[in-house]
């Protein structure tokens, strides 16, 4: 394949890209009214270079939307509406330890209904838990650090790039194998630097003895979602094999992954009617934005992803040389670290993937700190800027509309610099070394 036919064949990727990263910040009013035509435009692009520039067209496109995002925007789904039915009601006290325990308890969290949903779930009982607390913007930055990015390591149901990784393989618990190190590393770092700094904001509080006055309780409406999360992580752990079915009308074989997404349906089916029962509103606004985002994503990244299949040793072969012949993964995590931060962390995990060869078996048993290193940087590295990660931004703007100031653009990544780079760079050194 030619260097032209490689370009040809990138370019919606990359408008795309730095469309969804930039094109908010700087024509908000433009992006909003013209962004399902710029998708469209740039999805008819990207198909017609496909037929017209590889050799197979129709296999790719039925592997990239069938095999990849229809069972990828299931998962998000299923986690979506089950989330979306739970709700917590808090009263605690704004103490510093108060505020670590529950930003722990939410970092879990994320691992089991994604960082989406944990931040959706968790930031009003939060905002409600420091409410007369005047200091407000460190509480939500590392709100974002933690529930919104971090939590999201231990599970392929943390992270939309985890959920890809196991789409294509990896086992579902191989994350909490390999990075609950790194995790506990990245947790217990952010929650010494908090502890200080919260202490020190607490003490400029003018209403500092009414801070502790509260008697903690905690209400939960939901069970039934929180039962069937539980049964989510189930289905996604156990391999549902092939099913021939046999009918009057046909013989065919329904294929396990199949069996899954039914079952993940059902799970929705079930909570939207006990919702609708209890007269709660589902609100699809936010998933129908994340569902044709994705699949924009998927259209325009099939390409690339034939191009990173085609040439995957050639360029692993290249990083190990530019890393002193050592297996690269440094290599790997600042490069997926710098897409991660500024274009979307779930395309960036897939470019990286295949272009470490994009075989699971190879990765998790042969260059496991390849994979380790495209994980890490993915989920975590999200959490360096506003829109590196979908939940940073619904983060800050919930906090616009309390009027809680939170840092600018440039002041966010001052602030992730000074905590979230320097235990980063600790990170990638052991996993390199």
């Amino acid at each position: 394949m030619s260097i032209s036919e490689i370009i040809i064949l990138s370019i919606p990727l990359v408008v795309i890209l730095l469309s969804l990263a930039f094109m908010p910040l700087i024509a908000p009013k433009f992006w909003h009214k013209n962004e399902s035509v710029i998708f469209s435009i740039l999805s008819a692009i990207s198909i017609i270079s496909v037929y017209s520039l590889i050799s197979d067209p129709n296999h790719l496109l039925k592997h990239v939307l069938i095999d990849d995002y229809l069972p990828f925007i299931i998962m998000l789904f299923t986690l979506y509406i089950l989330s979306h039915g739970i709700h917590i009601t808090l009263n605690a006290p704004s103490d510093t330890f108060s505020n670590i325990i529950f930003l722990g308890s939410c970092s879990l969290f994320s691992s089991l209904i994604g960082t989406t949903g944990a931040s959706m779930l968790f930031l009003r009982p939060f905002l409600e838990m420091n409410k007369n607390r005047k200091h407000k913007s460190h509480l939500l930055i590392f709100f974002i650090f933690l529930v919104s990015n971090i939590g999201g390591l231990l599970s392929p149901l943390g992270d939309p790039p985890l959920l890809l990784g196991y789409l294509h393989g990896i086992d579902f618990l191989w994350e909490i194998k390999n990075l609950f190190f790194y995790w506990l590393f990245y947790i217990f770092v952010c929650f010494f630097i908090f502890y200080f700094l919260d202490s020190y904001f607490l003490k400029k509080e003018d209403n500092i003895n009414i801070l502790n006055d509260y008697k903690f309780s905690i209400k939960i409406k939901g069970w039934s979602n929180i039962i069937l999360i539980i049964f989510t992580v189930f289905v996604l752990f156990f391999d549902f094999k092939n099913v021939n079915l046999k009918t009057y009308f046909c013989d065919c074989i329904v294929p396990g992954m199949c069996i899954k997404n039914i079952i993940l349906l059902i799970f929705c089916l079930i909570s939207y009617i006990n919702g609708h029962n209890a007269r709660e509103k589902t609100d699809f606004g936010p998933f129908k934005e994340v569902a044709k985002t994705f699949l924009v994503i998927f259209i325009v990244i099939a390409p690339v992803l034939f191009i990173l299949n085609q040439n995957s040793d050639a360029i692993h072969k290249y990083i190990i040389d530019i890393s002193n012949g050592v297996d690269g993964s440094s290599a790997f995590f600042w490069l997926c670290a710098l897409a991660s931060s500024f274009l979307d962390n779930a395309p960036s995990y897939l470019l990286f993937f295949n272009m470490a060869g994009g075989n699971s078996q190879e990765l998790m048993y042969v260059y496991p700190n390849i994979l380790k290193a495209i994980s890490i940087s993915s989920v975590v590295m999200g959490a360096m800027t506003y829109i590196g990660n979908a939940p940073n931004i619904m983060v800050k703007s919930i906090a616009d509309k309390k009027n809680i100031k939170m840092p600018s653009f440039i002041g966010y990544i001052i602030w992730s610099s000074l905590i979230i780079l320097p235990i980063s760079f600790i990170v990638s050194y052991i996993i390199g070394k």
